[in-house]
C-alpha cells in the first residue's frame, strides 16, 4: 500500500498547481492513515517508548491538517518530499525481513 501512496504523492507534486484544497486534503489524510496503519500493524509489538517519534508525527499532523493544506506550493511540495521520503523508508524497513527470507 505504501507505494501506491509514494505514486500519488509523486503525481500530486506533477500537478501541484492544480491542486484543490481538497485534493490536498485527502492527499494528507491519506498519508495520515498510512502513518497510523504503520504504526498499528508493523510496530504493534515494539514497546511503546520506542514509538514516541510515529505518535508524535501522527498527531503533529493530524493537529495541524488545515494549516498543510492551506501551505503555498513551494512549502506543501518540500512537504510531500518528506512524507514521500518517509514512506518509502517505512516501506523498505518493514519488508526487509521479506527480503532476507528470500536471500537465503
Amino acid at each position: 500500500m505504501a507505494t501506491t501512496l509514494i505514486t500519488e504523492i509523486q503525481r500530486a507534486q506533477i500537478r501541484l498547481r492544480s491542486l484543490s484544497r481538497a485534493d490536498r486534503g485527502a492527499l494528507i489524510i491519506r498519508i495520515l492513515r498510512e502513518l497510523k496503519t504503520h504504526r498499528q500493524e508493523v510496530l504493534r509489538n515494539v514497546p511503546a517508548d520506542h514509538c514516541v517519534w510515529i505518535d508524535r508525527l501522527i498527531a503533529s499532523v493530524s493537529s495541524t491538517i488545515s494549516e498543510i493544506i492551506g501551505m503555498p506550493d513551494s512549502e506543501f511540495n518540500r512537504v510531500l518530499n518528506e512524507f514521500e521520503k518517509l514512506m518509502a523508508t517505512l516501506h523498505d524497513i518493514s519488508h526487509a525481513d521479506d527480503r532476507l527470507r528470500i536471500i537465503h
